[in-house]
């Protein structure tokens, strides 16, 4: 975290309606997990400097929550579609979305069950990073820059006591959000530990 001497202000929501349903599978070289689906639960932290709005608010809670809740809202009840997938084919054949994966397994599904989001996997660390662009992006830099936010983080837990999370500093531009949002994750070959 961001550090002053004189002190920093900090807001944090955790709202029991902060919720969606999902289901979705990971995928990546030698590796798919099965279908399943998760209640995922969001948890939104804000940080500023050492003032606060003459209202009182480093950010006013209202407007976070609306945020939040109208984008879990329209994540809700979907199986998510990673669209930048290294590891599977996904084709649209106008009514379904269809992915071949690399062991042979092949999915259909509707187009109207799926949310095709700009993520290589549907894991809880980049589900936190493309809603940290789309919370910044819904709010507004200018309204975060007015009211001294200088740092949002987002946590994305799929089960009690299990949660991954991404923080960054709020961009100063639309164009560096574009590029803090397409570009920040850094995907490379690492193995993962034997379970």
């Amino acid at each position: 975290m961001q550090g002053t001497d004189d002190g920093e202000f900090e807001v944090f929501l955790g709202k029991t309606d902060f919720k969606f349903n999902c289901s979705h599978f990971i995928a990546y070289k030698g590796f798919r997990e099965r279908l399943h689906g998760h209640n995922y639960r969001i948890f939104v932290r804000v940080t500023g400097g050492n003032q606060i709005c003459d209202d009182g608010y480093l950010m006013d809670f209202g407007d976070i929550k609306k945020v939040t809740r109208a984008i879990c809202s329209q994540l809700n009840e979907y199986f998510i579609v990673p669209a930048k997938t290294n590891s599977m084919i996904v084709e649209d054949n106008g009514e379904q979305y269809c992915l071949t994966c690399e062991d042979g397994a092949k999915f259909a599904f509707p187009k109207s069950d799926c949310m095709v989001l700009p993520i290589v996997h549907s894991s809880a660390e980049e589900l936190a990073h493309y809603l940290w662009g789309r919370i910044i992006k819904t709010i507004g830099i200018d309204s975060l820059k007015a009211r001294d936010v200088r740092l949002l983080e987002v946590s994305v837990a799929e089960a009690p006591q299990q949660q991954a999370s991404f923080r960054c500093r709020i961009p100063s531009t639309e164009e560096e959000l574009i590029k803090l949002s397409e570009t920040h994750i850094r995907i490379k070959p690492m193995p993962c530990l034997d379970s």
